[in-house]
């Protein structure tokens, strides 16, 4: 898949993308928050720039920005001491985002037929998510291993069962097909819990309030 450049936005435009992201905590606050939800116009040459800036830190990264299923989850699987101060990304039901809401923002859309799920289940301690910022979410259990078991809600079938592994960030991502109803069961050290989740068009990326006990 190609990658795309979005238009430019006004400085006093907040998309709807920039008002979901600050009421997230995994989203950036203070003045990166305010400087990250709208842009002030510049000159093309500057976004061009900017774009490439990005790419080439993606690149360094051994990032594919042209691939949203490489993309996705090598964000995810960043080390925490590994992401760069300037690179923001989100994780959004359709397409995968670099940098948004600043001048040279890229999409790269996400099949029609995919939804990326990034789950931080925990016991103690979590924090409110909607779509899933890589570079900047954080769960409580970081480095654990995990057994992962989805069910289709409504035929009962197994779409997922295998042991993984939460990241260095504490979430583990799992890719379901677009539109349907799941049941997310995680079991880490015998202890288990369940969530169901849906992958449309509007869902959430992020799932932090799966709680093993």
């Amino acid at each position: 898949m190609g990658i795309a450049a979005t238009p430019l936005r006004s400085a006093v435009t907040v998309s709807v993308l920039g008002a979901a992201l600050l009421l997230s905590a995994c989203a950036p606050t203070g003045e990166d928050a305010g400087a990250r939800a709208g842009s002030a116009a510049v000159a093309p040459g500057s976004v061009a720039e900017s774009v490439a800036g990005t790419l080439a830190t993606l690149a360094d990264l051994g990032l594919n920005a042209e691939d949203s299923t490489a993309l996705a989850e090598g964000l995810d699987a960043l080390a925490v001491a590994d992401r760069p101060a300037e690179l923001m990304a989100t994780i959004m039901p359709t397409e995968v985002r670099i940098q948004p809401d600043q001048p040279g923002e890229i999409i790269v859309p996400i099949a029609d037929d995919q939804f990326y799920l990034s789950l931080a289940p925990y016991r103690t301690q979590t924090h409110s998510c909607t779509f899933h910022v890589p570079t900047s979410c954080l769960g409580e259990l970081r480095g654990v291993d995990a057994q992962l078991r989805v069910t289709d809600a409504a035929t009962g079938d197994v779409v997922v069962d295998r042991a993984a592994r939460t990241g260095d960030n504490g979430f583990m991502g799992v890719w379901l097909p677009r539109d349907r109803e799941f049941v997310v069961e995680v079991t880490v050290a015998g202890d288990t819990g369940t969530q169901t989740v849906r992958t449309g068009a509007e869902d959430p990326t992020c799932l932090t309030t799966l709680q093993v006990s």
